[in-house]
């Protein structure tokens, strides 16, 4: 009984270097070492992006709760400042985004200057960002079709009545917000767009659809690669902050009305003649894209309004009968 005791108990730290003694122990180590570093190198190329990748998801999606957002995997480096995701998705009532797979490159090692001008589109890019496989489809505008619903006295079906309470909410609180004089600050060094004044997208095979399985055609369009260029610059009103400015071109532009899959309704109109996926409305080989928009400012509407009255009365001016 001893015996079978002695050979079935784990052996001691002792017997098991006397044992690896015996045998060769460097070897057995060196293979035991090659083992663990071959299943460490495949875990790190095939399986940990893919996990972090499921962490964020989990996540991201018990924190957000307007939407579904899926993030098939996920990797960085933070010595080439570099961001790699595939699989990425986007997907609430309203639209959906999809992107196969891209890296975002953030330029650490450029030097900062705080005293560096907010908006200079001629700054240099910090943030470069490349996009594979873009896919935007809006199908819904859930906003909109609630407003309507309001106006014309209908029952909300689309939003359930708590997401109305806090928009009614956000919108006391944006209200109150307005009656206080807000002025944008000065500080380059305490906005983002000092230290990311300049950001370059590109992008491979893209499409924007916009149409549901309600219409007989969905309107698409697909182009092979997308060079775009976004950056501010000063506005061209005091009254707004900024103006924001996207530049580009893309490249084998196609516009086309393309036959819903689902749709399941009757057809008032013939439908136009197809070639290959749809109707091509528009086709070009080189598109240019200029884009400007003002970013409003956080002025206070009873000075704007004391304003006009002023101006008002020094038009018009009462006289006493």
């Amino acid at each position: 009984v001893t015996m079978e005791k002695a050979n079935t108990s784990f052996p001691s730290y002792n017997e098991l270097d006397d044992y690896l003694t015996r045998r060769n122990s460097n070897f057995v180590l060196l293979l035991v070492a090659t083992i663990t570093s071959c299943g460490w190198i495949i875990y790190l190329t095939y399986y940990n992006s893919r996990n972090i990748g499921l962490i964020l998801t989990l996540i991201i999606n018990r924190l957000y709760k307007n939407g579904y957002i899926h993030i098939g995997s996920f990797s960085f480096s933070v010595l080439s400042g570099k961001v790699m995701f595939r699989d990425v998705s986007f997907i609430n009532e309203d639209m959906s985004i999809r992107i196969q797979d891209g890296l975002l490159i953030f330029r650490w090692w450029k030097m900062y200057n705080p005293k560096q001008k907010q908006h200079d589109p001629k700054a240099e890019t910090r943030l470069y960002v490349t996009v594979n496989g873009f896919e935007f489809h809006v199908y819904n505008r859930t906003d909109l079709y609630s407003r309507l619903q309001e106006i014309f006295g209908l029952e909300p079906t689309l939003i359930p009545p708590h997401r109305d309470e806090e928009k009614e909410r956000e919108q006391r609180d944006k209200s109150l917000e307005s009656v206080h004089i807000k002025a944008e600050t000065q500080d380059p060094s305490s906005s983002w767009r000092s230290l990311i004044p300049v950001i370059k997208v590109n992008i491979s095979t893209g499409r924007v659809a916009f149409g549901n399985h309600h219409l007989p055609q969905t309107l698409c369009m697909n182009f092979d690669d997308a060079f775009l260029t976004y950056a501010t610059k000063p506005p061209s009103s005091h009254l707004d902050q900024f103006m924001h400015i996207v530049k580009g071109s893309l490249e084998n532009v196609r516009v086309m009305l393309v036959p819903s899959p689902r749709y399941l309704g009757l057809q008032n109109d013939e439908p136009p003649r197809l070639m290959g996926e749809g109707f091509v409305v528009m086709q070009s080989n080189d598109v240019d894209i200029y884009y400007y928009q003002d970013e409003p400012g956080n002025h206070c509407f009873r000075d704007l309004s004391r304003d006009l009255c002023k101006k008002s009365h020094d038009l018009f001016p009462q006289h006493d009968a």
